[in-house]
C-alpha cells in the first residue's frame, strides 16, 4: 500500500512555508505591541508599589510601542519583535514536528488494517451512499454503515474505513463527494456526524473520530469507533434495533438476547 503521493507532499511543503512565514510576522507583531507592553507596564505597576491603575499603564506603554517616537524606541521595538517570532517558531516547530509524525502513524495503522483485512473490529465500506452498481444514491447504504457503528459501539469498538472494499482496494471517496451540499471532506465528516445524530443519539457523537487519509491520489475516510458504556440502538422506522459485532459481520439481537448481553457486556 502506498503512502500519500508526491503531489499531496508538494502542496503540504507550500502550506508549511506559508504558515512558518505568518508565524514569524505574526509572532513579531505580538511582541511589539503585546509583550513590550505588558513587560514595561508590569515594571511600572511594581515600582509604584502596586498602586494606581495598571491598565493605564498598559495602554499607554502600547501608544510608545507604536509611536516609534525615537531610536532607543525602535531599537525595543526590534528586540521584542525578535522575541515574539522566538516564541512563535517554537510554537510553530513543536505543530509540525507532531503533525507529520501523527499523519505516519495514521498511515501505518491504516496500512496494516487494509493488509489484515475485515474481521471483528474492522470493516471496509466501498461506500457511505454512493451505490455502484445502481449508478445512483441508496439511503440504505447509510443505514449498512450506521448499523456498522453501533454494532462496534456495543462490543469493543473498532475501525471503519470508507472508501475501501471488501478486498482491500482503493475505491475512494469521490463519487460520494459528488452527492453532498457540501462536497469534500468537511461535508462528509458533517454528514456521518448527523447520521450518528440521527440515527444513534447524538451524545454518541463524541465516540466516532473521523479522519481522512490519501491513497493511490484517492481519499479514504477513518473512522475510529469506540466502545460505549451504555446501550447503543439504532433508530429504524417505528422502533429501536441492537446490534453487535460477530466475527467481521454485524448482526441484530433480539429483545431477550440483547438484554442478555447488556447484562454481561455493557455497565
Amino acid at each position: 500500500m502506498k503512502p500519500p503521493n508526491g503531489i499531496h507532499n508538494q502542496k503540504r511543503g507550500g502550506q508549511n512555508r506559508q504558515e512558518f512565514l505568518i508565524a514569524i510576522v505574526l509572532g513579531f507583531a505580538v511582541g511589539i505591541i503585546i509583550i513590550q507592553p505588558l513587560g514595561i507596564s508590569l515594571f511600572q505597576y511594581d515600582q509604584s508599589g502596586d498602586t494606581g491603575n495598571w491598565w493605564y499603564l498598559f495602554k499607554n506603554a502600547v501608544g510608545q510601542a507604536l509611536g516609534f517616537g525615537d531610536v532607543d524606541q525602535i531599537l525595543k521595538n526590534i528586540l521584542f519583535g525578535i522575541m515574539g517570532s522566538s516564541l512563535a517558531l517554537m510554537f510553530y516547530t513543536r505543530k509540525t514536528i507532531f503533525r507529520p509524525n501523527r499523519e505516519k502513524v495514521g498511515v501505518t495503522l491504516i496500512c496494516e488494517l487494509l493488509d489484515k483485512g475485515e474481521n471483528h473490529k474492522v470493516e471496509f465500506k466501498s461506500t457511505l451512499r454512493w451505490d455502484l452498481r445502481q449508478g445512483k444514491v441508496n439511503k440504505a447504504l447509510e443505514m449498512v454503515v450506521a448499523k456498522t457503528i453501533a454494532g462496534f459501539m456495543n462490543t469493543e469498538g473498532g475501525h471503519l474505513i470508507i472508501g475501501v472494499d471488501d478486498e482491500g482496494r482503493i475505491v475512494g471517496l469521490e463519487q460520494d463527494y459528488g452527492t453532498l451540499k457540501k462536497p469534500g471532506k468537511d461535508g462528509f465528516e458533517q454528514y456521518i456526524m448527523q447520521l450518528v445524530s440521527f440515527n444513534l443519539g447524538t451524545h454518541f457523537c463524541p465516540l466516532a473520530k473521523v479522519g481522512f487519509y490519501q491513497f493511490e491520489e484517492k481519499d479514504i475516510c477513518y473512522v475510529r469507533v469506540h466502545k460505549s458504556r451504555k446501550p447503543v440502538y439504532l433508530n429504524l422506522g417505528d422502533r429501536s434495533h441492537f446490534f453487535i459485532r460477530t466475527g467481521n459481520g454485524t448482526r441484530e439481537l433480539d429483545m431477550p438476547e440483547a438484554l442478555d448481553y447488556m447484562e454481561t457486556h455493557l455497565n
